[in-house]
């Protein structure tokens, strides 16, 4: 059977599969009826308000690794009223001087700490791209996951509160969420949504649950809320203006003074629909990731921190069919997006520019709460080459375990029409997680918005993934992983014969330990290396050191490089420094040092240092952001030159 074939076999089974898929609604055993409350709780992280006290609760939370009731027990409590939802969490712990925090920043991720999150599905799907989460740790600070996505702007998530406080016996929680900040179904009718809360505290690495989703988190087995009646939602507008002045100088040593405005725009067009554009973006301050030296047959894949693109990504996660790094130029952009249904959502982005213009459009349809399908059409029309169009349809299903997904692209580029799919079959055990998919890759398949360092192949992959966990002794956790791929070139000859495995091991004092190798052949070349790596303070993000080795064989040469890493906190100061020194070719090196002084969790001053071969490129910046109020930031140098640019900027930004 050719591999194109099965690659359609796989899609046909999952639409075929849906009157079969198990609705989770009568699996989950947990639920808290909504109470409403004319006397909201005042948010300050004291469990001492009278709504608190008839409050319906949230007990017996489940240890996810062990399935046993957790050590430590959390208590919730949850009201609501017609303008927001309230949570009360008590979280138990009978080492309180232990308890970890150390985040200050809100909208940044938590990890590494003890944190506790509310979750939300308004439309009582299961599926993740309906999912609200809001995650606190014991310093208050918060974060939060829209299903939609949302810009770091404070406006443009939604104003939401927190309180906490260390007690004796743990920590309090008191959580304040506007419904104006949610989609949720439009309704005159009480409803059912999908609700949980999950909690890890640091010291023993203990994950524990309400309605335990298990180590894969399942999550047909949330727990619902039931009887909510949300109110009638009020459709805004909001406008997100910046202003940049400044002075660079140019190549010739002459100075050039620029001035620039653009906006952002955030319009609702129903209660669940929003549409959102950009015009004039600025895309030449935003800090990009920066590109890595470690040696790579292909192109390396580098991420997209641009706003615009990130905001409401979810709706646009299309595998490596979609890249938003390849949009370099935009003067103007729009983004629609949202549900037509309780189980029909779209989305819909497209930019201009005058050398350029990109669209993508896609649309999802929820099967089950455990399968789904979707399609998506990408168009690239460049002034200098043929338009380039892409067509695509994908689906997933689960059954218990057992999990199958398959993808099938299109492409028109001229004389091209080039396809590309994959299927693939896996189970999601307790501790392994085999897989197994084939793939096919035409020669003449194009895709000018994608990511494809190759193309004219095709094979098999499979492996499996293996993790356990211990809450007690000196292993925290070991993980181990091994991946083979077979494929060969559309004339016979070999594309990749490749093996790799890689370890790694945790343990309770916070000391990292991994080990790997991967060996085969690329074409007419072949690989043999192995890597080994020691971290200390591995789960601080803030303080902790690691250094890695690599050495061997790639493409036939000898290969060795030395990276590590090192971070510092103290005094309101943060210091970073990543290095990288390879010996393959020829010798590469690149040093990433940060620095950062915070004066406030809104307010810092912070620098970037680039230095490799390339040259050396250092900026500086004064920045208030991530708050409610006017951000702005003054920056000299440029932060994605590759040497230093004499260059100062001031930009301010307010939400209306």
């Amino acid at each position: 059977m050719k591999i194109n074939s099965l690659i359609v076999i796989v899609l046909t089974l999952i639409i075929s599969f849906q009157p079969q898929a198990t609705s989770s609604d009568t699996t989950v055993k947990k639920e808290l009826i909504a109470a409403k409350t004319d006397q909201p709780p005042t948010i300050d992280g004291v469990l001492n308000d009278a709504c608190w006290q008839d409050a319906p609760q949230a007990t017996g939370f489940t240890d996810q690794r062990t399935e046993k009731p957790a050590k430590n027990q959390s208590v919730g409590r949850l009201v609501y009223t017609d303008t927001a939802i309230y949570v009360g969490l008590h979280l138990y712990d009978d080492m309180p001087d232990k308890i970890v925090a150390r985040q200050t920043k809100d909208q940044t991720r938590i990890r590494g700490e003890d944190w506790v999150s509310f979750s939300l599905d308004p439309f009582h799907t299961h599926q993740f791209s309906d999912r609200n989460f809001f995650i606190v740790n014991p310093l208050g600070t918060k974060y939060a996951h829209l299903a939609t996505g949302r810009a770091e702007k404070s406006e443009w998530i939604g104003l939401w509160k927190t309180g906490a406080n260390i007690v004796e016996d743990g920590w309090i929680v008191e959580m304040e969420i506007p419904w104006q900040m949610l989609d949720y179904p439009d309704t005159t009718e009480p409803v059912r949504m999908g609700i949980n809360i999950d909690r890890l505290q640091q010291r023993t690495g203990e994950r524990s649950w309400w309605c335990n989703l298990g180590v894969n988190e399942f999550r047909e087995n949330d727990g619902h809320w039931i009887d909510v009646l949300p109110p009638p939602r009020k459709r805004e507008l909001k406008l997100l203006p910046y202003l940049i002045g400044g002075m660079s100088e140019t190549e010739t040593e002459e100075r050039e003074y620029t001035a620039r405005a653009g906006a952002n725009i955030r319009y609702e067009i129903t209660p669940q629909l929003r549409l959102v554009g950009t015009a004039n973006p600025d895309f030449d301050n935003i800090e990009q990731a920066v590109e890595g030296i470690d040696f790579s047959y292909g192109e390396r894949y580098v991420p997209d921190r641009r706003p615009f693109f990130s905001e409401d990504g979810n709706v646009y996660n299309l595998g490596n069919l979609f890249h938003s790094r390849r949009i370099m130029d935009v003067d103007g952009g729009l983004k629609l997006f949202g549900k037509i249904g309780k189980n029909t959502s779209v989305g819909t982005l497209g930019t201009y520019h005058r050398n350029n213009q990109n669209v993508v459009l896609r649309a999802s349809q929820s099967l089950t709460a455990t399968s789904s399908i979707s399609a998506a059409f990408l168009s690239n029309h460049h002034r200098d080459a043929e338009a380039n169009n892409v067509g695509n349809i994908s689906g997933n299903v689960r059954h218990g375990k057992f999990s199958a997904r398959s993808s099938f692209a299109q492409t028109w580029a001229g004389e091209s029409d080039g396809k590309q799919g994959s299927a693939a079959v896996s189970y999601t055990g307790h501790l392994f997680q085999p897989y197994l998919s084939v793939f096919i890759v035409d020669p003449d398949f194009v895709n000018r918005l994608g990511y494809h360092p190759f193309t004219g192949y095709r094979g098999v992959n499979l492996g499996t993934f293996a993790q356990n966990e211990w809450r007690e002794g000196f292993i925290r956790s070991i993980a181990l992983s091994i991946s083979g791929e077979a494929s060969n070139t559309y004339e016979g000859d070999v594309f990749r014969r490749d093996i790799s495995v890689f370890s790694r091991i945790l343990t309770h004092s916070d000391y990292m330990l991994s080990a790997g190798w991967r060996g085969g052949q690329f074409e007419e070349y072949t690989d043999s290396v192995f890597s080994v790596g020691l971290g200390a303070r591995a789960s601080d993000r803030f303080n902790n050191v690691s250094i890695n080795y690599t050495g061997g064989e790639a493409a036939d040469e000898a290969i060795h490089r030395i990276s590590g890493n090192v971070n510092l906190r103290a005094y309101g100061f943060t210091a970073g420094l990543s290095s990288q020194i390879q010996w393959h070719f020829e010798r590469r090196y690149q040093q990433i040092f940060t620095l950062t002084y915070d004066f406030s969790p809104a307010l810092s001053l912070g620098s970037r240092l680039i230095w490799q071969a390339e040259g050396v490129n250092i900026y500086f910046a004064l920045r208030r952001s991530g708050y409610a109020g006017t951000d702005f930031f003054i920056i000299l140098g440029d932060p994605n030159a590759s040497k230093f640019k004499q260059r100062l900027v001031a930009k301010a930004i307010r939400a209306f």
